[in-house]
């Protein structure tokens, strides 16, 4: 079954400022996210350890294709230097589709003005059937576009 071990990528280009701000409110406060954009995200909770640890266990509440859905996730590993940070799924919605799910980010510094956040989706499909995660992709590059414009307003 190795044909159904799968990565996606996705990248978006923010203002420079917005970088670090992206990557902190990720980091720290992703529990924001739901006023930035509560159409996707509508709760995010610390289940254990604390919001900007290694090893913490988050709960995010969020709608995709019209469903309610739960994602539990560990805090595996958070990269300061490279501003990445990387989830991985051990409960909820999508662990009903695919047997692992990886949630990984990184904030990119391009030039003086802009930077780029990439996404990374790395999964293993339960069957041939299930259909790739190009929604929660779609999903994950418009927030970060939506936390870099409500970053800017903020600052103005």
């Amino acid at each position: 079954m190795e044909g159904l071990k799968r990565r996606l990528e996705g990248e978006i280009e923010i203002r420079v400022a917005g970088g670090d701000a992206f990557h902190e409110i990720l980091l720290t406060r992703p529990h924001h996210i739901s006023n930035v954009n509560p159409e996707f995200v509508q709760a995010c909770e610390v289940h254990e350890g604390s919001f900007g640890k290694q090893g913490s266990k988050i709960c995010w509440r969020y709608t995709l294709d019209g469903k309610a859905l739960i994602a539990k996730e560990i805090l595996e590993l958070i990269d300061e230097e490279n501003k990445m940070i990387r989830f991985n799924v051990i409960e909820g919605d999508l662990l009903k589709d695919y047997k692992y799910f990886v949630i990984t980010y990184q904030v990119i510094p391009k030039d003086e003005e802009k930077s780029l956040v990439k996404w990374i989706l790395e999964y293993e499909k339960l069957h041939p059937g299930v259909p790739e995660p190009t929604t929660l992709m779609d999903a994950l590059v418009r927030v970060a576009k939506e936390i870099d414009d409500h970053h800017h307003r903020q600052a103005k």
